[in-house]
């Protein structure tokens, strides 16, 4: 008898136990990927053991992903490139996705995302960048869309922000960066002291 009651009492306190484990799981994952939990959540049509899963094995495969470094001209090659898309956007929107939906992968490969498959590539940055991770998803189905002629011109727009958004955050400076810098023999441009008035020149131009 004692030893009935001595596991059930067992039992009954790994239940209590489980139940924190679990929702420190799930505090920690929404941690992680941030907006991305929700539309993992959603994508499992409200299935929140789902969603963990499918995020925990993400974060499985991911998590030790290293983002490379770029240096800071071949940063501002890439950021010269989707100007030059913006520019070109009103006169051919489909073109211009198609472009930057291209580039991005392109950066993502270059910081050292998975270059095998968007899907992959897609799952890999939603943990390393998961405010932005979406803009890959809908820039590249944007662009399929606009090939087949299915995507109009507003919501083309709208991917192309979205896209903006992470093309951004990949090209944020990060501490490797500098490493990189160091090993193609950039050095950033002296920086005036702060405070110190700019020298004027003596013959000003006219505008």
């Amino acid at each position: 008898m004692l030893a009935i009651l001595g596991a059930a009492v067992a039992i009954i306190t790994a239940l209590l136990l489980a139940r924190p484990l679990n929702q420190t799981s799930t505090d920690d994952l929404r941690r992680r990927f941030g907006p991305e939990f929700d539309r993992a959540v959603a994508k499992h049509r409200g299935d929140t053991a789902a969603a963990e899963r499918e995020l925990s094995e993400r974060l499985r495969r991911f998590g030790g992903l290293r983002v490379k470094g770029l240096s800071t001209p071949t940063r501002e090659r890439y950021r010269a490139e989707w100007a030059d898309l913006q520019a070109r956007f009103i006169d051919a929107p489909g073109q211009t996705v198609a472009r930057a939906n291209a580039l991005l992968n392109r950066l993502a490969v270059a910081r050292g995302f998975p270059a095998e498959s968007r899907e992959r590539q897609a799952d890999a940055l939603s943990l390393h960048c998961p405010r932005h991770a979406h803009g890959s998803r809908e820039l590249h189905e944007a662009a399929r869309r606009a090939a087949a002629g299915e995507a109009g011109v507003e919501a083309l727009r709208h991917a192309m922000l979205a896209g903006h958004d992470l093309f951004h955050e990949l090209l944020t400076p990060r501490p490797q960066d500098r490493r990189a810098d160091a090993l193609s023999g950039h050095t950033r441009p002296h920086r005036r002291p702060f405070g110190l008035p700019t020298q004027r020149s003596a013959h000003p131009t006219r505008h």
